[in-house]
């Protein structure tokens, strides 16, 4: 290989490209027979090896490669000997010829890709420039001290809250007492309507007042089952919201 890259032929009769070998082989300077195509094959396959990168991207060397490789194992098979030695030198010279024109046809895709590989190193990436893009204005005009004081401005000062009505043990008895009196009878929860636990807690605690003081009577057929609550016989309204205030 030279100090440009370009392959040197070195046979024991020549030393030159190969370009200049096919000169010297058309041009009689150089006898077939004093050509080692093995060798000559070989060492160019070898020199393919520093550019086997450049030669994925470029189709049109491949086939130039397989026909070398071809060439090479054509050159690997035993051949029957000739008695004609001119036929034989004719037959060599033709050989010689094609496998000359194949490397040279592969030094010049080689080429033109070592050339192609340099003009990109040159090339520089084109900047343009931005698109325009106008953006709208913000719709208030005003500066971050004033949108602060109309912050504060707009605070809200003071608040309240509902606080939902509270069950006693007392509005329990009142209220309970005039379900059972309306429907005479009829579940404790059923009568009152109450969801949250607490508030049934206070309800079973207001029953047993009633049932204690004989206004209400309280049945539960079995644990965990409904209580039935009846209202006792004789009970007036005036002594049950008396009892329960």
């Amino acid at each position: 290989m030279s100090e440009t890259g370009e392959f040197v032929v070195q046979q024991p009769g020549f030393t030159g490209s190969v370009s200049e070998l096919a000169h010297a082989l058309r041009t009689g300077s150089l006898r077939p027979t004093e050509l080692d195509l093995y060798q000559l094959v070989r060492s160019y396959l070898d020199y393919l090896q520093a550019y086997a990168a450049d030669l994925e991207h470029a189709s049109e060397a491949l086939p130039r490669v397989a026909q070398v490789i071809e060439l090479k194992l054509r050159l690997l098979l035993p051949k029957p000997p000739r008695l004609d030695p001119e036929v034989a030198e004719a037959e060599a010279l033709e050989q010689s010829l094609e496998a000359v024109v194949l490397l040279e046809a592969l030094e010049e895709a080689i080429d033109f890709l070592r050339r192609r590989r340099s003009e990109r190193r040159l090339v520089l990436p084109a900047r343009t420039d931005k698109p325009p893009y106008p953006r709208p204005h913000r719709p208030m005009r005003t500066s971050p001290t004033a949108l602060a004081n109309l912050a504060s401005a707009l605070r809200v000062g003071g608040y309240f809250e509902l606080e939902p009505e509270r069950v006693t043990l007392k509005s329990i008895m009142r209220d309970l007492f005039m379900a059972v009196r309306t429907r005479l009878s009829g579940g404790l929860f059923d009568l009152l309507h109450l969801r949250s636990w607490p508030e049934r807690t206070i309800a079973f605690a207001a029953l047993l007042e009633l049932v204690k003081d004989g206004k209400v009577t309280a049945v539960q057929d079995e644990p965990f089952a409904p209580i039935q609550v009846s209202l006792v016989e004789g009970t007036s309204e005036d002594e049950s919201v008396a009892t329960a205030a």
